[in-house]
């Protein structure tokens, strides 16, 4: 996605909360284990651990659409698909917000907010986020000045990397150990 002047990134800051939880539960446990065993047993934990927190980080907050004049960028779960505003038909709210491309297929964001589906009594006067961000799509696709381009899909190279280092620590880690072990 070309850099523009105004950047838009909607994310779900519930998930920074619970990113924040399970990293101080999972450093809880490392220090705990380093303190009550030994630093080395912490060292061999501790991939696991990660392996949660990377987890809670793909799922919650990693997910996230950042849109300016030139389109969005949508980070979906290991997935990023660039958008140029040329290529899509219409920006709607579902439960999430979909971009409906001119090809006909879908691109369903699981990052920004999503549509409240049971509005309280008190919030009633209160507008839903997720229409907030719709509309700022909506008139951002609306003023768009790009007139080509291509809808680009990559992987979420950081978190794949984040990935092989887990699992490489938790191979060296079982080797270490012989393998599961259970008490």
């Amino acid at each position: 996605m070309a850099s523009g002047s105004d950047k838009y990134v909607f994310r779900s800051t519930l998930g920074w909360v619970w990113f924040g939880l399970a990293a101080l539960v999972c450093g809880y446990l490392l220090v705990d284990m380093a303190i009550r065993g030994s630093v080395w047993d912490a060292f061999l934990v501790a991939p696991w651990l990660g392996g949660v927190c990377w987890l809670v980080w793909i799922f919650q907050v990693s997910p996230r659409i950042v849109a300016d004049e030139d389109g969005a960028r949508v980070v979906n779960v290991l997935r990023v698909i660039d958008l140029p505003w040329s290529t899509v038909e219409s920006v709607r709210l579902r439960y999430n917000a979909e971009f409906v491309l001119r090809t006909g297929a879908k691109v369903t964001a699981w990052g920004g907010s999503s549509r409240r589906l049971h509005k309280s009594l008190k919030r009633r006067s209160v507008e839903d986020p997720a229409e907030q961000e719709a509309e700022a799509l909506q008139r951002l696709h609306a003023n768009t000045r790009n007139s080509s381009g291509y809808v680009h899909r990559t992987w979420d190279v950081p978190a794949l990397i984040a990935l092989a280092v887990i699992v490489v620590w938790i191979v060296f880690s079982l080797i270490q150990t012989g393998g599961f072990v259970l008490p």
